[in-house]
C-alpha cells in the first residue's frame, strides 16, 4: 500500500477519495471540513485537476460495497480497477485515510500541526484546511478556464513555483518580439 501522494497516480487519487467517501460517508465529509458532497466534489476535484463529477462516479462505483443508504451501480460489477484499489486500501483507518486525502491536495496534518496553537478549536482546523483546499481547488480551476476567459487577450498563465499551500503564478503577454511578466497587482478591470 503507497501512502505516499506522490507516488499515488492521479486517477488512483480520484478513485481513493471516491473510496474515501463511500467507507465514511458523512462522517468522512464532517473530517474533510465539507458541508455536502457537492462542495467535496467541487473542492477535490478541480485541486486535483479533473473534474468532480469523476470523483462523484467513483463514489458511486464504490457504493454498494458499504453499508450506507446510497446504491450506487448496483445493477453491475465494480470495475477491475476500482476493486484493486478497494482490496489495497480498504482496511485505512478514518485518521489515516483522511491524512491521505487531504495530502492529495497539499495539506500537511504534521506541518500545520507545528504551526497552529494548542487552544485552536476542532473547528478552527477543519476551517483552515477548508480554506487551504479550496484555495488550491480554485487555483487549479482557474488555471483550467483562464484561456477561455474573454479578456485573456493573449496573456498567457504561467506557473513558476509549486508549495504545498498554493504556486505562485504569472502572466505573460506572449508577442512575436518578446514577453512581459505581468504580477497580480497589474492586472487591472
Amino acid at each position: 500500500m503507497i501512502l505516499n501522494p506522490d507516488r499515488i497516480a492521479n486517477r488512483t487519487k480520484l478513485i481513493l477519495t471516491g473510496l474515501y467517501l463511500a467507507k465514511y460517508d458523512s462522517l468522512g465529509l464532517k473530517q474533510l471540513g465539507f458541508r455536502s458532497f457537492v462542495e467535496a466534489f467541487n473542492v477535490i476535484g478541480y485541486a486535483l485537476g479533473s473534474q468532480p463529477a469523476s470523483i462523484k462516479n467513483y463514489r458511486d462505483e464504490l457504493d454498494p460495497l458499504f453499508p450506507n443508504r446510497r446504491k450506487g451501480w448496483h445493477k453491475r460489477p465494480v470495475r477491475d480497477y476500482c476493486l484493486r484499489v478497494f482490496e489495497e486500501y480498504r482496511t485505512l483507518e478514518l485518521d489515516v485515510f483522511t491524512g491521505l486525502i487531504k495530502s492529495f491536495v497539499g495539506y500537511d496534518e504534521n506541518f500545520w500541526s507545528e504551526m497552529q496553537s494548542k487552544e485552536e478549536t476542532d473547528e478552527g482546523a477543519s476551517g483552515f484546511a477548508k480554506r487551504l483546499i479550496t484555495g488550491l481547488a480554485a487555483e487549479q480551476y482557474f488555471e483550467s478556464v483562464h484561456a477561455d476567459l474573454k479578456n485573456s487577450g493573449g496573456w498567457k498563465l504561467r506557473t513558476r513555483l509549486a508549495l504545498a499551500a498554493g504556486t505562485i503564478s504569472d502572466y505573460i503577454r506572449q508577442t512575436t518580439a518578446s514577453s512581459w511578466p505581468l504580477k497580480s497587482k497589474d492586472c487591472g478591470n
